[in-house]
């Protein structure tokens, strides 16, 4: 899949157990940028939403009930289902975003802050994850 043109917004699903978070985080990131935002409440309705459309970005929470966002970017990197994949947890401490770069994570940005800083770092992660996934493809 081809990174998108500035004309195509970007595919993203995002994953968090918080429901009433998902639609605000859709709010304030589509403030923020060209994005279509497919959300899932669990690892398990993100699978079944993948099946269906190959997301350009993934965004995903850490702490989560049942198989946790680690797990489900080790089970992605495993299967070399290679999309971009951003951390988006509460948890921002130094030792969670290397645990997730570690992993095989493409970005880390923490939820705590102001809500407009937040959300614009999370444009930009997103935004250079696509694009750089885009990169790697073209060489």
């Amino acid at each position: 899949m081809q990174p998108p043109t500035d004309e195509e917004p970007i595919q993203v699903l995002h994953i968090d157990d918080d429901r009433s978070f998902l639609k605000s985080a859709k709010k304030c990131l589509n403030l923020q940028g060209d994005f279509v935002i497919e959300s899932a409440s669990s690892v398990d309705e993100a699978f079944e939403k993948m099946t269906k459309k190959k997301p350009d970005v993934i965004i995903c929470d850490v702490n989560m009930p049942g198989t946790d966002g680690f797990e489900f970017l080790k089970a992605l990197r495993e299967s070399n289902y290679n999309v971009p994949f951003i951390v988006f947890t509460v948890t921002g401490d130094k030792e969670t975003a290397r645990k997730a770069f570690n992993a095989g994570a493409n970005g880390f940005v923490g939820k705590s802050g102001e809500t407009k800083v937040v959300f614009s770092l999370l444009k930009e992660q997103i935004e250079k994850a696509v694009n750089d996934s885009g990169e790697m493809k073209n060489l």
